[in-house]
């Protein structure tokens, strides 16, 4: 038995505009359900995000996922989720006890304990699970233009049966149960044998609007720390490869000198790093006044300015230094950036980099550049 992970990431969201990619936390949206599979997947389970966009496949690759472009009759606003994953299946050999999960995107806010519980019972051979919310009221209906009630009596609180929902976080069935449910249009009804995991209030909470995305980000500056925090423990980077213009610095001068203007929380940051035993490298294709100076301060031994091709230069450093690309990280935030935020495993960018850099940046940091980005993404990482 295998488990066959589906995250549907369509690109063409009405309500908002390229929602799947959306930055909750720093991370698009539908890489968090990437992240939530990969915590409860077996050696040889698939993950794989199916899309009608190159751009969103992209993403899907560099953290790890099997990946699927949609045929266009599949990639419309009308399109049902059913087949979608129908097509995806026709991509693999899968036996009819294996277990098709699927994983909505717009459901971010999974914790530990909720996917331990979907574990526990995918490992418990169910044949089908669903997530829910549990909720509480009084029903009521509508009835021409006014309101009647739909209870005979006004319990308590604590003497009522709660009603569950589905929230479409999550969903499990087996291979011959889905097919024979999807022939019947009725794929994820399976009333005699559903399992549930029900979850909270804010894990229930899902993305369709500019304001339940706003909600979600901020919530997920909590809820979601742990995870960055496991991410980055399992990487040890040691190496820093970032620009200056843009990320040191901020995006403007000083306009009688010309002179970059720093922030003092990200040099500190930096001299925290290196004084850690951390290497600490810039690559800039300007010409950077008094840069000795301040880079000897920061115990910064060896950069490159004025270069003509980044990536180049970049890989002669890791030759000198002996640097694999698991080790480094690369911080960017224009286009001369991006074929080295393609050439590591891990890159950031901060919140105001050039749209093409923040698309090729593997996380994103809501922190402008020369203004505490630095500080945050050492902060992750040491």
């Amino acid at each position: 038995m295998k488990n066959i992970f589906i995250i549907p990431a369509r690109s063409g969201s009405k309500g908002i505009a390229n929602k799947n990619i959306k930055p909750i936390n720093g991370i698009p949206m539908f890489v968090w359900s990437i992240i939530h599979a990969k915590y409860i997947s077996e050696e040889n389970d698939i993950i794989c995000v199916s899309s009608d966009s190159e751009d969103y496949l992209s993403i899907a690759k560099k953290w790890g996922a099997d990946t699927h472009l949609r045929s266009i009759k599949l990639s419309q606003d009308n399109t049902d989720v059913e087949p979608v994953l129908v097509e995806v299946c026709k991509n693999y050999k899968i036996e009819k006890n294996d277990n098709i999960i699927l994983l909505q995107p717009t459901s971010p806010l999974r914790s530990k304990k909720t996917l331990d519980k979907y574990k526990s019972l995918i490992n418990k051979n169910s044949k089908s699970i669903l997530s829910l919310s549990k909720t509480y009221g009084f029903e009521w209906k509508k009835n021409s233009n006014h309101f009647v009630r739909n209870y005979k009596k006004r319990l308590r609180r604590q003497e009522m049966d709660p009603l569950y929902i589905e929230n479409g976080s999550f969903y499990l069935n087996k291979y011959d149960l889905f097919l024979k449910n999807t022939k019947n249009n009725d794929t994820n009804r399976n009333d005699d044998v559903s399992k549930g995991v029900v979850l909270d209030e804010i894990e229930s909470m899902q993305i369709d609007n500019e304001q339940e995305l706003e909600i979600i980000d901020f919530i997920s500056k909590k809820f979601n720390y742990q995870w960055l925090n496991d991410i980055f423990q399992d990487k040890k980077i040691k190496f820093i490869f970032s620009d200056i213009d843009g990320v040191f610095s901020k995006n403007q001068k000083t306009l009688k000198s010309n002179e970059r203007i720093y922030s003092t929380l990200d040099s500190s940051a930096i001299k925290r790093w290196t004084n850690s035993n951390n290497l600490f490298f810039f690559i800039s294709s300007e010409t950077i006044p008094h840069s000795k100076d301040l880079f000897s301060k920061l115990s910064i031994t060896d950069s490159i300015f004025n270069s003509k091709d980044k990536l180049s230069d970049v890989k002669k450093l890791q030759e000198k230094y002996i640097l694999k690309n698991d080790d480094c990280i690369y911080l960017g935030n224009d286009e001369s950036d991006i074929a080295c935020l393609n050439h590591f495993n891990t890159s950031f960018a901060p919140i105001d980099a050039n749209p093409m850099a923040s698309r090729e940046s593997q996380f994103i940091i809501e922190k402008n550049g020369g203004d505490g980005f630095l500080q945050d993404v050492i902060n992750l990482i040491i």
